[in-house]
């Protein structure tokens, strides 16, 4: 499976390729994305044909894709838009999950993980670079202004915080796998790190400020000279915190009358939500309702909010507006075994499973800034989310079913 193992690379390392639009045939849309993925399908097909090898179906998480495909369905069928739908389901659900079956299939040793890490930190450097660009410009201009949104490359998004979000978990797996080892080229991954964590710093999102802290401060607390570790956390921390521009950035968070306060609208955003979901509570707003369905429920809680959001900014209530208490349940048995197959192998020793390690410290960071924003529902999120997904069923799950834990010795009387 050698071409689809290249395949998988490539298509981690074209992430923002998303970004690069078509029409084939004049009408049906496509990326740069899914020109790499469809490529790495046609490679999987063609080899198991010739191998006489039927796709391995049965991972910890296949019964939630499942869920989450019914769960679209009804999406598609709820959505005030249906081609809008179908196209979020084909870009979101149904292409992320083939490649997280064909990943799952073809990757077989700690190389072929390690290579596929090495894609994601090249979509990351692209991230990481394109944003160091736009701040530098915005510096050399003069027109770097922190009580509004900072800047980007706006050829990639238009909101920091994409940025942010998607190289979190990339800040995770270098920082698991640059400290615990596990891998061949353990510079690469301490080299990845420092250029990943300054690009994620740059992108000025204070959820990622917030998702490096407890990043940090978990590596820290699983390493066996966890003291020393805390204490440079701790000392990182306040002179970051004493620097001009992380400490006017984050007092604004502390001002419910700054204008670059954020919470306040996100709190009356997602009370709105969850009114909508109280109204809705099996099919939510419907893929790509959601923008349409919250009006209303805004106006109730006095929402004044300018700015217009294609979804309510928590990882958890995105997936209930968007695939209705069904999407919901699959998030959480989703996390469930995320839980159930990474917190044993930790349990048995970090420097025995590194990779258990850099894998729950991405995770981590998606988690910590799903709490304020949308970590899955864009194309590079999405494709992100399901290559560590099958990153934990291949070098995680195997390991954490055969872990042997010591027995207790009976107390003495």
């Amino acid at each position: 499976m050698r071409w689809s193992r290249i395949g998988v690379f490539l298509t981690a390392a074209a992430l923002p390729a998303y970004v690069l639009r078509g029409h084939l045939l004049g009408r049906l849309p496509f990326t740069g994305l899914e020109v790499v993925l469809g490529l790495t399908v046609l490679a999987f097909i063609v080899e198991s044909a010739l191998q006489r090898r039927m796709p391995r179906l049965d991972t910890p998480f296949s019964v939630i894709v499942a869920v989450l495909l019914l769960a679209t369905v009804i999406g598609v069928v709820a959505s005030p838009d249906h081609q809008e739908a179908l196209g979020i389901a084909k870009a979101y659900i149904v292409e992320p999950m083939v490649l997280f079956f064909i990943a799952v299939n073809v990757l077989r040793s700690s190389w072929d993980w390690e290579r596929v890490v090495y894609g994601l930190y090249v979509s990351g450097l692209v991230v990481a670079v394109s944003q160091a660009v736009a701040v530098a410009g915005a510096l050399a201009n003069h027109t770097l202004n922190l009580n509004v949104a900072p800047p980007v490359p706006s050829w990639l998004w238009t909101n920091n915080n994409f940025g942010g979000i998607f190289l979190d978990p990339l800040v995770g797996l270098a920082l698991g796998l640059a400290l615990f080892g596990g891998v061949r080229h353990r510079n690469l991954h301490w080299a990845a790190l420092v250029l990943l964590g300054l690009g994620d710093v740059l992108t000025l999102s204070r959820g990622s400020w917030l998702a490096l802290v407890v990043l940090a401060i978990v590596a820290a607390a699983l390493h066996p000279r966890r003291r020393v570790l805390l204490a440079v956390c701790l000392a990182a921390l306040v002179v970051a915190v004493i620097l001009p521009p992380v400490r006017h950035r984050i007092s604004n968070e502390l001002n419910p009358n700054s204008p670059a306060n954020s919470l306040v609208a996100r709190a009356r955003l997602w009370h709105a939500t969850v009114d909508l979901i109280g109204a809705h509570p099996f099919t939510g707003s419907g893929l790509a309702g959601f923008q349409t369905a919250i009006t209303p429920y805004r106006k109730q809680v006095h929402d004044t909010a300018t700015q217009t959001h294609v979804y309510p900014d928590q990882l958890e209530l995105d997936f209930w507006v968007e695939l209705g208490v069904l999407g919901f349940v699959a998030l959480l048995g989703f996390l469930v075994e995320l839980v159930r197959y990474l917190v044993p192998v930790l349990r048995a020793g970090p420097r025995a499973h590194p990779w258990a390690v850099a894998l729950s410290l991405a995770w981590v960071g998606i988690l910590v800034h799903g709490l304020l924003d949308s970590p899955y529902w864009k194309n590079d999120l999405a494709a992100e989310w399901w290559i560590l997904a099958a990153l934990v069923t291949v070098a995680v799950v195997p390991a954490s079913k055969h872990l042997q834990f010591p027995r207790r010795k009976p107390a003495s009387p």
